[in-house]
């Protein structure tokens, strides 16, 4: 008969529940240490792959003298040559500009007295004539400018009387021949007198209308292109009411940066349109560019004289002008696109034998209609890359 053991279950005292089995947990904690252990050794023995080495492009080839692409390679459809060509004039691209009256032939008119607005006779746009009436003030100043002018003719009918009374009484010996010298000196003041009260009211350039008011006249043919005065407006004598101008001839301004006016002189040729006039185009010297530099918006100031004499030309309308300019000595122009600037420095790839590309650093000038002038470092007649020239750039970069 077979004795079984059987283990004492019976519960420690001051314990409710029955201690855990001891060989089960050390099953586990051996199982988990397995487990890292494999992960451990599994680490240590995995090798990554080391990426493939950068190769060149096939059929472009990087060397010290420049950048080869061979016959047929892929590369050939990317990029697109050109032959550098000897610069000659041309006009530049449109630059904005604007319509101004001819100052030479403009006037500014205003009141030479101080005072009040009694009529206006013109309207703004209107064509006047010389004398014609602008407008009328009322002023005290005027009225004392006529009592003085006849103060002074009333003197000089006294002075005259006398000079008369007492050159007959010297000639009677009644009075010494000094007192005729004095009357006679004092006829010469009164004669002054008047001369300068005459002289004061003809200086205003008015005409009368009235004791104490007067028309300001316009002073020369021409359009009233400004005008500033209403009735009853008051007015002082430094105030300018309106602006006459002669829109036979008109002045085209342009304001230039300062890089785009370089070259540019007087006796230049220009070309002028205007979108506010279609079909419109003529064609004048440059009268003058200025020698002085805006501080605040760094611009030239560029001036061209046109005939107006249909009087199609407005002022104030916007306009654009071109410049016809000349080729400097030596250089050479090419696609803007076959330009590559890297920071200060400007550069092309120039083709100097098939297939074999050199960069070559060049000064360059300005653009216009596409094509930018080369100053220096390009010869007439070399080929360049027109388009492209990224790519070479881009291989040059990767084989550094």
């Amino acid at each position: 008969m077979t004795t079984v053991e059987t283990q004492d279950l019976t519960a420690t005292p001051g314990l409710g529940a029955p201690a855990p089995q001891a060989p089960k947990r050390l099953t586990a904690l051996g199982i988990a240490i397995g487990v890292s252990a494999l992960s451990v050794l599994a680490a240590v023995s995995f090798h990554r792959k080391a990426p493939p080495e950068t190769s060149e492009a096939a059929g472009i080839k990087v060397h010290e003298t420049g950048i080869s692409i061979e016959n047929g390679a892929p590369q050939w459809k990317v990029l697109k040559l050109g032959t550098a060509a000897a610069a000659a004039e041309r006009w530049s691209d449109p630059f904005p500009a604007r319509f101004k009256v001819d100052e030479a032939f403009a006037a500014k008119v205003g009141s030479p007295l101080s005072g009040r607005i009694t009529n206006v006779y013109i309207e703004l746009g209107e064509h006047v004539k010389s004398g014609q009436p602008l407008f009328a003030v009322a002023s005290p100043d005027v009225a004392e400018l006529r009592a003085s002018q006849q103060k002074a003719a009333v003197d000089l009918d006294v002075a005259r009387a006398g000079y008369d009374r007492v050159k007959a009484m010297v000639e009677a010996r009644a009075l010494p021949a000094k007192d005729e010298i004095e009357s006679n000196q004092q006829l010469r003041q009164a004669e002054l007198s008047l001369q300068l009260a005459q002289t004061k009211l003809r200086s205003l350039k008015v005409s009368a209308s009235g004791d104490n008011e007067f028309k300001v006249l316009a002073p020369r043919d021409g359009a009233i292109i400004e005008k500033s005065v209403l009735p009853s407006q008051h007015v002082n004598m430094d105030d300018t009411l309106v602006s006459i101008a002669d829109l036979d001839a008109v002045w085209v301004v342009a304001d230039l940066f300062e890089a785009d006016a370089v070259g540019l002189s007087a006796g230049m040729k220009a070309r002028v349109t205007s979108p506010s006039l279609p079909g419109f185009s003529a064609e004048a010297g440059v009268e003058r560019v200025s020698s002085v530099v805006d501080p605040e918006r760094h611009t030239v100031g560029v001036r061209v004289k046109l005939a107006n004499a249909d009087g199609r030309i407005r002022p104030n309308t916007f306009a654009e002008v071109r410049f016809l300019s000349a080729a400097a000595a030596g250089s050479t122009e090419i696609a803007a696109s076959a330009l590559v600037s890297d920071g200060p420095k400007q550069y092309v790839y120039v083709q100097d034998s098939p297939g074999h590309f050199q960069r070559r650093d060049v000064l360059a000038g300005s653009v216009r209609d596409g094509r930018i002038s080369i100053v220096s470092g390009l010869k007439a007649g070399e080929s360049v890359v027109e388009q492209g020239a990224v790519l070479l750039d881009n291989q040059i970069d990767l084989s550094m």
